[in-house]
């Protein structure tokens, strides 16, 4: 027998080897107790089955609703952290405590000497340096 791993193809192939028994009264005598533990083994995984099925339905609307609330939450959060930047001002360092980058004063850059004169070019050309003397 080839062997079987799908769910529905285990449950198809118990239903069969019940109704095998069933149509097969001189077997009967001989299997009814296996015949019936077999039954009891489709009918709980059956019930376990629908209730997975429940279950999936309710995780996927849980689902839902987390997102839902994430959403809210994190609304919520933005409006908290620009009542505190209000509050306290954009430049204060305590909004580093609700996660808000408070406005500093940037460094100055400093200012570079001026390096050496570029090398003439010819107007009109591609602005690579001229390799002809200039007339």
């Amino acid at each position: 027998m080839p062997s079987v791993t799908a769910q529905s193809d285990i449950t198809f192939d118990w239903r069969g080897l019940i109704e095998a028994t069933d149509r097969n009264p001189e077997m009967l005598p001989i299997v009814q107790g296996e015949r019936d533990a077999l039954e009891q083994f489709l009918g709980s995984f059956e019930t376990l089955k629908a209730r997975q099925d429940e279950l999936k339905g309710l995780r996927q609307e849980v689902t839902q609703q987390l997102k839902e609330v994430l959403v809210q939450g994190k609304e919520v959060a933005i409006r908290i952290r620009s009542v505190v930047r209000g509050k306290i001002g954009p430049k204060n360092e305590r909004l580093v405590h609700f996660n808000v980058a408070p406005i500093r004063k940037r460094p100055r850059k400093p200012v570079k000497p001026p390096d050496e004169e570029p090398p003439e070019t010819v107007p009109g050309a591609s602005g690579s340096p001229s390799t002809k003397p200039v007339v």
